[in-house]
């Protein structure tokens, strides 16, 4: 469950975008279990036990298809239903635009009807819906979801609470394809640790951006060279929607005399119909990694050496200064 708070409209949004991921239907539900439901793909011709919306398709095409809600609930349910934009979130999930907010892409291709929606506990409703395909659709992956929305007051604060369950709509558009990804905004910062013969902290920062027109997942090691030297195992990314910026954020275990260099390497791969692995992605970092815990000890015993130097020096002449009988 994902949540929001719009400050503007005091409104406190709660999303759940479902069949995003596998299954073919899924629920939402309050806390006291009074409201509740499900919703799922139609089975029509377009296709029978579908996770999500998935169609490949030519510009200008226009599609009919249906999703299924289920009131599991014992309270009637007033829901609205509406299409809008998917993307991917900076943390990695897929979401859609909230209620309200104008979609630019694959939402307003949409056309969604009846709404709103109400339903009787145990009750079931079809919600037809349209995809137009402008003729002018570029090439490659489109998504949308089309969501169902429960608005209701939370009787023990001044806020509206908006449930939201939905199910994504990919779309690809027949033409070129042309997968493409790019890291950027690296940063990186080093946390010595206390003890001085433990390795530190690398923390990298970085952003992984969609560049190209299709879905893409990556695979991503990080590898610190000289003294320090180490590869993290490879690290499988989720979807990345194309236009989507994921930030990524890793910890490396690294052990360092004052400087640490290294690169970060990604592996995009494409989603969908001829998937394929593309050439990997490396961006370059140094940062000054000081362990300040082994510098403190290297300085005390220096000190305490230095010491026994000078004690050893002074006994010494003391010992000679000493007149023999």
């Amino acid at each position: 469950m994902i949540t929001r708070l719009r400050l503007g409209a005091l409104v406190l949004v709660g999303v759940v975008i479902a069949a995003f991921a596998a299954p073919t239907a899924t629920s939402a539900a309050t806390t006291d279990g009074g409201v509740a439901w499900t919703v799922q793909t139609a089975d029509n011709p377009q296709g029978t036990g579908r996770a999500n919306f998935t169609y490949d398709v030519a510009p200008g095409a226009v599609i009919s298809d249906a999703m299924i809600v289920v009131n599991t609930g014992t309270e009637p349910l007033p829901l609205s239903v509406y299409a809008a934009d998917a993307f991917t979130a900076s943390t990695g999930e897929i979401d859609v635009l909230v209620g309200g907010q104008p979609s630019q892409g694959a939402g307003t291709w949409v056309a969604v009807a009846p709404t709103p929606l109400t339903l009787d506990p145990g009750d079931s409703a079809e919600v037809p819906f349209t995809i137009a395909v402008p003729a002018d659709a570029r090439p490659g992956d489109h998504a949308a979801g089309i969501v169902t929305s429960l608005t209701s007051q939370d009787a023990a604060a001044t806020l509206s609470v908006d449930r939201r369950l939905g199910t994504r709509i990919n779309l690809r558009v027949a033409g070129e394809l042309s997968p493409a990804a790019s890291v950027v905004d690296v940063s990186t910062r080093y946390v010595p640790s206390w003890n001085p013969f433990d390795s530190g902290r690398l923390l990298v920062h970085y952003s992984l951006e969609n560049t190209g027109n299709t879905r893409l997942t990556a695979s991503e090691t990080i590898a610190t060279t000289g003294l320090s030297a180490a590869r993290t195992a490879p690290e499988q990314m989720s979807e990345i929607l194309p236009g989507s910026i994921v930030e990524v954020e890793r910890e490396v275990p690294v052990f360092s005399l004052g400087w640490v260099t290294g690169a970060v390497s990604v592996t995009p791969e494409s989603v969908g119909l001829g998937a394929a692995l593309l050439e990997p992605v490396a961006t370059e970092f140094s940062t000054a990694a000081v362990p300040w815990s082994l510098y403190v000890l290297l300085i005390v015993v220096l000190g305490v050496a230095l010491t026994a130097m000078l004690i050893a020096r002074r006994l010494r002449r003391r010992r000679a200064e000493v007149p023999v009988a």
